[in-house]
C-alpha cells in the first residue's frame, strides 16, 4: 500500500512550463485615424482637426465648417502620381448679396494652381491635376485656398469665407 501511495505521487508530479515576460506593448499614436482615403480630410472626420493648419472654424454642423480667408490642411502625400486636388465647399446665399462674385485661388506646397471666379452662391466643386514634381511622397504636403473677399456679419463683425465639405488629394 505505501508503494501504490508513492507510486501516485509520482505521477503527480510533473515540470512546470517555463515563464516568459509578456510581449512589449505598444499603444496607437492617439488622435490619428488615417481612415479610407488618408490624403482628403472631410469636414465630418473625428480627426479633421489633426489636418487644420489654420483659418477652418470650429463645427457648428458635423458634417462641415466654416472658413476664414485662407483655409489651410496638411496631409500625409502617399503617392504623388496623377493626384489631383479636390475640394467642395459651399458660396452661402445670404452672404453673396454683400460680397459679390468670389475669387479663390488654390495653392498647393505655397504654389499657386489656379485661380477661379465664382459668380453665383451655392456648392462648388474644385478638382485640378496637381505636377507630380509639387508632391514628394511619405511627406506632409499643405493644401489651401485663399478667397479674395469675406463675408462679415453685421451683427458682431466676425467675418466667414465658404462653407467647407472636404479638401484634400485623389488620384485622377
Amino acid at each position: 500500500m505505501p508503494l501504490l501511495g508513492l507510486a501516485l505521487c509520482l505521477t503527480g508530479c510533473d515540470r512546470l512550463p517555463e515563464s516568459y515576460a509578456p510581449p512589449e506593448q505598444r499603444h496607437p499614436v492617439e488622435g490619428y485615424n488615417p481612415g479610407p482615403d488618408p490624403m482628403m480630410v472631410a469636414m465630418s472626420d473625428p480627426d479633421a482637426s489633426q489636418h487644420i493648419v489654420k483659418d477652418i472654424y470650429p463645427p457648428n454642423n458635423p458634417a462641415w465648417r466654416w472658413t476664414g480667408q485662407n483655409p489651410t490642411v496638411q496631409l500625409p502625400v502617399l503617392s504623388n502620381e496623377n493626384m489631383k486636388v479636390n475640394a467642395e465647399f459651399l458660396i452661402w446665399e445670404v452672404s453673396f448679396p454683400q460680397t459679390g462674385p468670389l475669387e479663390i485661388t488654390f495653392l498647393v506646397n505655397g504654389r499657386q494652381l489656379d485661380k477661379v471666379r465664382y459668380t453665383a452662391p451655392g456648392l462648388k466643386h474644385f478638382e485640378k491635376p496637381v505636377p507630380a514634381e509639387w508632391l514628394a511622397v511619405n511627406t506632409n504636403a499643405t493644401l489651401a485656398m485663399y478667397i479674395d473677399k469675406l463675408y462679415v456679419t453685421p451683427r458682431d463683425g466676425l467675418k466667414f469665407g465658404v462653407i467647407l465639405t472636404h479638401m484634400g488629394f485623389k488620384p485622377e
